[in-house]
Order: structure tokens, then C-alpha cells, then sequence
């Protein structure tokens, strides 16, 4: 070996064995500075002071306080909710003691009152409106209605709005009275009521609280607006007869002594309106008999 490299071997007693150890020189400086770095770094943060852990202590305090607070609070409206729920669903508390019926004209009280029978005794809550209206709808007349409920004493108010007859179509045995908008009422052999007769039309359905349908589908369109025309006009009652079997020649009877041609269904509505106007002139209050014929536009011709 060199000098050099037997420079850097040293001699250790081992028991007999020669062994070497590298005794390079190292930069105690460098390694110094770089122990008292990670011996800083390592060392823990100065402790907080008493009044610092108290305060935190306090704030911890405080938030499970109010997290507590809360889950009470919700505990509470829960069971609240549930309370209330038996309360009003469960219990014979709010049973309906009492229906009352308000707005009916052609469907009497004591119809009602066996419609209505198997309410009382119901739970209030549980008794919604369109339950109430499904009971009613049964009878044809029924068009609309309003349901009202009081809680002290248990009770319901209903108000109802009724289709009002307008019409009777005649056709092949069958009989069908009808609402302006051809509602079936009733259906039967023989109805009477005092209401126009409508005659020349075919009648394919017509079951009591259905429409009225007809495969002549011109003549059903001009009887609805003819007798949709004459209710809102207040001279409906006083129409004896309608008859559309001549779509080009609609006649109707006027009281048994006047005789209207309308023509066509072109402005049948105009037409009807002016009718109105003509039979309520004083000049034709005094049982004038005779023909008023609307043939020409905006014009009323009558003829003795």
C-alpha cells in the first residue's frame, strides 16, 4: 500500500484480528448546526398560559351546552308533533258531529242528508274535501263544491252549485234532461220539466251524469249554443220546442204563438239575442202570434 492510505489505517487490539477503521475527518461544524436545527424544530411550543385554557375550556363548555339545547329542543317539537298527530287523527275528539248543506235549489235537504250520513262520526282531519265531493258527485245535479271545516265543535259546511235543466232531447224512445252544456240530469221514458223539447236529432249515449252525445255532431254543436244562448238571455222558459232536424232551417216555438226561423247556424247566437230583444218590445207582450224569421243579416222580420 501507499503512504497515503497507511496513513488512514489504525491498528485496535481484537483479540488477535486485525481490523481497519476509516477514520475520514468530518465537518463537526456543519453537523453541529444541523443537530441544533432538528433539536429546535423538535422541541414543543411554550405552554399557554391558565387564563388561555380556561377560555377554550369555557368555549367547549359552551358548544356542548348549546348542541344539548338543541337536541332537547328537537326531542321536544318531535314528540310535540306526535302528541298533536294522536290527538287529531286517533282520538274521538274531533269526530264530526254535524254536516251542514247551503246553495242547493233542486236537490233537497233530506237527499243530502242520506249523501252526506255516513260523515258523522268520522274523523274531522282524515275527512278531506275531495272524499266529500266524490260523495255528492253520485247525484247528477251536483256541478261544483265547497267544503268547509270548524274544528270547535267538529263540523263540516258545504256549499254546492247545481246544473240547472235547460233542455229535454227526444229521440227514439229515449228522453234525456239536460244542462246548457249537455250534462245529463236525468234519463227515462218520460220527463217533463219547463224547459225547450229538442226534436230532429239522433241519440247515441246519454247516461244520467254523462254528456249527451250524438253521431250527428252539427245538430249537438247547435243545441248548445241554443240553449246556452236562450239561459243567458231569460227567455229559456218560455221556449216551447226546438227542432233541428233542418240544420238550414232552425225553427224553434215561442210560447205556443210565435214561430221562429233562424236559418242556418251563422250567428245563431246574434240571432237568438236579438229574439230576446224583439219579444220583450212592448208590441209583442200582448200575445202577438205570428213568425219572426232571421234570415236576413241583423234583421228581424215578423210576419202575422
Amino acid at each position: 500500500m501507499s503512504d497515503n492510505n497507511n496513513r488512514n489505517i489504525r491498528l485496535v487490539k481484537t483479540g488477535g484480528r486485525r481490523v481497519t477503521r476509516n477514520t475520514t475527518e468530518y465537518d463537526w461544524n456543519s453537523l453541529n448546526k444541523r443537530t441544533a436545527s432538528e433539536h429546535t424544530a423538535s422541541k414543543p411550543q411554550r405552554s399557554e398560559s391558565k387564563l388561555q385554557r380556561r377560555v377554550r375550556y369555557q368555549k367547549r363548555q359552551k358548544q356542548r351546552r348549546l348542541k344539548m339545547q338543541r337536541i332537547r329542543a328537537i326531542l321536544i317539537l318531535v314528540l310535540t308533533i306526535i302528541t298533536v298527530a294522536v290527538i287529531m287523527f286517533m282520538t274521538p275528539v274531533f269526530n264530526i258531529r254535524s254536516v251542514t248543506v247551503d246553495g242547493n235549489v233542486l236537490v233537497t235537504a233530506e237527499e243530502f242528508q242520506e249523501m252526506l250520513k255516513p260523515l258523522i262520526g268520522e274523523n274531522l282531519f282524515r275527512t278531506g274535501g275531495g272524499k266529500i265531493e266524490k260523495m255528492l258527485k253520485v247525484n247528477p245535479y251536483i256541478k261544483g263544491v265547497s267544503v268547509q271545516k270548524k274544528t270547535i265543535p267538529p263540523a263540516v259546511s258545504v256549499t254546492v252549485t247545481e246544473y240547472v235543466p235547460a233542455g229535454i232531447l227526444r229521440a227514439e224512445g229515449k228522453t234525456l234532461l239536460v244542462s246548457s252544456g249537455l250534462n245529463v240530469l236525468e234519463s227515462g221514458g218520460e220527463i217533463s220539466a219547463a224547459v225547450p223539447v229538442v226534436t230532429g236529432m239522433s241519440i247515441s249515449e246519454g247516461d244520467a251524469g254523462g254528456i249527451a252525445k250524438s253521431d250527428e255532431t252539427e245538430k249537438l254543436e247547435i243545441v248548445e249554443i241554443a240553449l246556452t244562448t236562450l239561459e243567458k238571455t231569460g227567455v229559456i222558459g218560455n221556449v216551447i220546442e226546438i227542432d233541428v232536424n233542418d240544420v238550414t232551417n232552425i225553427t224553434m216555438n215561442y210560447d205556443n204563438r210565435l214561430t221562429v226561423k233562424c236559418g242556418t247556424q251563422l250567428d245563431l247566437e246574434r240571432k237568438l239575442r236579438l229574439f230576446r230583444e224583439t219579444v220583450m218590445n212592448n208590441y209583442f207582450a200582448e200575445n202577438v202570434r205570428g213568425t219572426i224569421e232571421f234570415t236576413e243579416s241583423g234583421k228581424a222580420v215578423y210576419t202575422p
